[in-house]
């Protein structure tokens, strides 16, 4: 999954926030994502880890976005993907209705109300 704006991909991060959720990152290697439909929405997956992408409701400058460690589905680990233009795409939680999106000097990766 290829960031638009500065061309790196959504990665798992070495880094832990704790037991059950791990950081995820922008960086200049791509990884494999499943991606899994969910009744009208979509879940991803990662496919090394077999750990579910999902937005938190723990925040600061904007919600935090993890992989779930304990590989189960979550309840915030729905998306919508919606078509911004040919070829290219917003993916918003469908639990809090924000887009995934990154800083461009950073490899940090949060979900916010504005798509």
């Amino acid at each position: 999954i290829k960031n638009f704006y500065n061309g790196k991909f959504l990665t798992h991060s070495s880094k832990n926030h704790d037991s059950g959720r791990r950081h995820v990152s922008l960086w200049d290697t791509s990884e494999q994502w499943i991606l899994i439909v969910s009744g009208d929405h979509y879940r991803l997956r990662h496919r090394d880890l077999n750990e579910e992408l999902l937005e938190s409701e723990q925040h600061y400058n904007g919600n935090y976005v993890f992989t779930w460690i304990p590989k189960q589905s979550v309840t915030a680990g729905e998306f919508d993907i919606w078509e911004s233009r040919p070829g290219y795409f917003f993916m918003q939680n469908v639990k809090f209705r924000h887009c995934l999106s990154s800083t461009f000097w950073k490899g940090w990766v949060g979900a916010y109300p504005e798509c």
